[in-house]
């Protein structure tokens, strides 16, 4: 058992690296195989813990309440031959080229696309370092996994900042879900940034993604399963989007005291998310009228989303990737002051497309004559082998 990888796009001819790997077999298999790539071609490993009692305590939450991900726990002290159950490491995680995320997406229901598929644009946008002081810098390296566990949803998802969470996906029952950063932290008014130091009890913001691809069949499964586990942020608040074949959508999120889940729902109808609270401008209160350029352009680039989508409709493939270029950071400008060899950039844009359980995206290959470069399309479809497969890797780290 091992996992069959292949490099789609090279990051030392520009500046991502994805690899797109394919696995299926028991959950303790799959968390080794991870394991061992991760070390072997990411250098990373699970981080060590001085605190016993936060890993022992998410271990604990882990095999009551999702025993496919404790499973893979258990693979990852196997890969790294860790004593005690991996008792002083954070085994529920292995972090590599961690950075806070800004991000665009939106469900767009079937009656606005030609071919009457439902679909998700993804924008997945980073501040970059072009100074080349740091050989990996944060979302630099992408692994796009297939992955078919036994006892659990079969996923496609793309897997960075942690290898065993998912920064977004879509499953074979047409879940799609996708994270977000939530800047309104950074307003210093309503929401605090109160990052967890440690892992504990419940889901980090990138294993909740992967809980809702594993488990969960539609939107109403996975709002129930989000009100019924604790979730929490080590590195940065979330917000997510999650929309099911069926044609429902909901944007989650925590009220600024953290006490109350929101959902902001919808059936049929476009559902649009970039990172500030959507609660904050439900029913008749107006979205702001200026860009919302201290948190990122949020307001700018959900309008720039919303009413090309307003206006649009039969759209194509490639008339949906247009609209969302137009809200990429690729497309918007540097705010005053920033420091050219340190942009925003969209790391990753893309479009799920939920009936055929399949995504096609870009990546972000670097800057020519200052203007960013993207790579060629590529299209994972959910049960493809990965083109020129590597042979699985089944050795120690």
């Amino acid at each position: 058992m091992g996992l069959e990888v292949a490099q789609l796009v090279n990051g030392k001819d520009g500046y991502v690296s994805l690899w797109h790997g394919s696995i299926a077999g028991s959950n303790r298999e799959i968390g080794a195989a991870v394991a061992r790539w991760g070390a072997k071609q990411l250098d990373a490993a699970p981080c060590p813990c001085a605190d016993g009692f936060g890993p022992r305590a998410q271990r604990r939450f882990l095999k009551r309440h999702y025993p496919a991900y404790y499973e893979r726990v258990r693979g990852v002290v196997e890969a790294f031959g860790l004593p005690d159950e991996g008792a002083g490491h954070d085994v529920a995680s292995i972090w590599f080229d961690v950075g806070r995320q800004a991000c665009s997406a939106a469900f767009v229901p079937r009656c606005l696309t030609a071919d009457g598929h439902g679909r998700v644009l993804r924008n997945m946008d980073l501040g970059v370092d072009l100074t080349g002081d740091d050989p990996h810098p944060p979302s630099s390296r992408i692994l796009a996994l297939d992955m078919d566990p036994q006892g659990t949803y079969a996923s496609l998802s793309l897997v960075t900042f942690d290898l065993m969470g998912a920064m977004d996906g879509v499953n074979e029952k047409g879940l799609v879900v996708v994270c977000n950063s939530h800047r309104d932290c950074s307003l210093g008014t309503r929401h605090m940034f109160e990052p967890v130091p440690r892992p504990e009890a419940g889901l980090n913001e990138l294993q909740v993604v992967r809980y809702l691809l594993d488990m969960c069949a539609d939107v109403p499964e996975a709002k129930e399963a989000l009100l019924s586990h604790r979730t929490y942020y080590r590195f940065t608040p979330c917000l997510y989007l999650i929309a099911d074949a069926a044609g429902r959508s909901a944007v989650y999120e925590r009220s600024p005291s953290g006490n109350r889940i929101l959902f902001t729902e919808t059936s049929e109808a476009r559902n649009l998310v970039t990172n500030f609270a959507p609660s904050r401008f439900v029913d008749t209160s107006p979205l702001p009228e200026d860009d919302g350029i201290e948190q990122g352009y949020v307001y700018r680039r959900y309008r720039l989303i919303d009413d090309a989508l307003a206006a649009s409709a039969d759209l194509t493939e490639g008339g949906l990737q247009a609209i969302a270029h137009s809200a990429s950071f690729d497309a918007l400008p540097d705010g005053e002051g920033s420091d050219p060899l340190r942009p925003s950039r969209t790391l990753w844009s893309g479009v799920y497309d939920i009936d055929a359980r399949r995504l096609r995206m870009t990546v972000y290959a670097g800057e020519r004559d200052g203007q960013p470069m993207r790579s060629e399309p590529v299209t994972l479809a959910l049960g493809q082998k990965p083109p020129h497969a590597m042979r699985p890797d089944t050795g120690s780290p």
